[in-house]
């Protein structure tokens, strides 16, 4: 696995802590030392990038690495870490193979013992020899049981949640190069979702994919493909609507992007520098990605030791709040819902003691559905303030027309409402909001609802519509300007 003409060097970092990442990436690199691979694991207490570098073998080597582990130490690991591990399979099969060697060195042991012509001192060194083989059979024995056991199946039951698969010719951009460094982005983007959001990420495994086009990308959840696109090394991406009065060339690419519906650009980096807009290198793009598959599949990412967390946060300060509202009045399961709601449409959980306040006051609402419209309802000063820019706040409507017909799409039973929706009845909606969006140059639609329908609209149309915003009328505080722009 390793060149021997090459030396490797192992150094950990913090996820969370950019600065020392970079310095790192810059220091190695200024020593003439690549980036071999790298790898966010798990320890105690937090998450640590592992970097193993590695450059050609130096006759004199002056260079102060004090502070990293030689490879030397660390090959095992290393190998460890980087090779493919063995199926349980493959495993006891050999050490099947090493239990029949070690009988056969023990029966030879044996055999040289019923000799006459032994002095007592050969006979006693065998015997300690085949006594030190017996205790390795018994040890290989063991190695069998516990390999064959169900326990060693369980510790299989495992899965990476959060992946992202690179193109051999996109690899670069878990690099050294300062600006354009994946592993620096996605520091950034987990820093950004947690101020903003109050929601921490889980770690990211990276790994190289011989399966995707050049170039493509690809990121997983739970082994389930959820984003694709392209990227292209030493070009930025741009919005072709903020392009004015640039014209393409045969060497750009042209693309829609997956993440906000609109055209981008990709031209050379040579050809920007005198730009007056920032592009966005290839790690910057698939940053944006994470950030953007991060809060549309917040429901598959966010597991109960997520929401364990939340929990104790709020313990720290007042534990009053959940001693008396869990599992009495919301089960684990309804506090989940109610966060991923929330931050799959962007509001804010940061302040979770102040939720936790309101969840306590609203305990008793009779659906978790309900729950969620009054917490909501309280958060609505903070939902209105980030959306609103200049202190005004411009809204879409729904007309009578189209309100009748996604009312007709409620079929009320006898113990709950069923929302039934044909495609093309989704569709005329969609393309309604999208023409007339277009038409206004709004490029995030603010749409207000009646309460009732609120929730299940946004679920339909974010399906469909990027960055769509679906609010009731009851959210709409008086501390700003609301601007009706019309109805679709």
């Amino acid at each position: 696995m390793f060149n021997k003409k090459m030396q490797y060097v192992i150094k950990s970092v913090p996820t969370d802590d950019k600065q020392a990442l970079e310095d790192l990436l810059n220091e190695m690199s200024d020593e003439g030392w690549d980036l071999y691979t790298m790898h966010e694991v798990e320890t105690e207490t937090s998450y640590d990038f592992n970097c193993i570098f590695m450059r050609e073998k130096q006759e004199e080597d002056t260079t102060d690495l004090d502070d990293i582990v030689n490879i030397t130490s660390f090959k095992y690991r290393m190998e460890k870490m980087l090779a493919a591990p063995s199926s349980p399979y493959a495993s006891c099969k050999e050490i099947q193979l090493k239990i029949s060697n070690q009988k056969e060195r023990i029966k030879k042991i044996k055999s040289q013992l019923e000799s006459d012509n032994l002095s007592p001192d050969e006979k006693n060194q065998l015997n300690n020899q085949m006594s030190d083989e017996l205790k390795q059979l018994d040890s290989l024995k063991q190695a069998l049981v516990n390999e064959i056991s169900p326990e060693t199946m369980y510790s299989e039951i495992k899965e990476e949640k959060f992946v992202i698969n690179l193109s051999e010719e996109i690899l670069d951009v878990i690099s050294m190069e300062e600006n354009d460094n994946l592993l620096a982005e996605t520091v950034k983007v987990r820093q950004e979702l947690t101020e903003t959001l109050g929601y921490v990420i889980p770690h990211i495994h990276f790994h190289n994919s011989d399966e995707l086009m050049q170039n493509e990308f690809n990121i997983k959840i739970h082994d389930i493909e959820v984003f694709r696109s392209v990227v292209f090394p030493e070009f930025l991406a741009f919005y072709k609507d903020d392009l004015k009065g640039y014209k393409l060339t045969d060497d750009d690419y042209q693309l829609i992007d997956e993440i906000t519906g609109k055209k981008l650009v990709w031209i050379q980096k040579d050809k920007v520098k005198d730009f007056w807009i920032k592009g966005m290198s290839p790690a910057e793009y698939i940053g944006e990605a994470i950030k953007y598959i991060a809060v549309r599949e917040v429901s598959d990412i966010m597991d109960y030791n997520d929401i364990n967390k939340y929990v104790e946060k709020v313990i720290e300060t007042n534990s009053f709040l959940v001693d008396n509202i869990i599992p009495d009045f919301i089960t684990a399961s309804d506090l989940k819902y109610l966060l991923t709601c929330l931050i799959r449409e962007r509001v804010s959980v940061k302040n979770i003691v102040y939720i936790f306040e309101k969840i306590n006051d609203y305990a008793n609402e009779p659906t978790k559905e309900d729950l969620l419209d009054k917490v909501r309802l309280a958060l609505s000063k903070h939902i209105v303030k980030d959306l609103a820019e200049n202190n005004e706040l411009k809204v879409i409507e729904f007309s009578d027309e189209t309100l009748d017909k996604i009312y007709s799409f409620f079929k009320e039973d006898e113990d709950e409402a069923i929302v039934r929706i044909e495609a093309d009845q989704v569709q005329e909606i969609v393309d309604k909001i999208a023409k007339f969006a277009k038409s206004k140059k709004i490029t995030n639609p603010v749409l207000v609802v009646p309460m009732d329908i609120r929730h299940m609209v946004f679920v339909i149309l974010a399906e469909f519509v990027r960055n769509i915003t679906v609010l009731a009328h009851e959210e709409l505080v008086s501390d700003y300007n609301i601007k009706f722009v019309g109805k679709v």
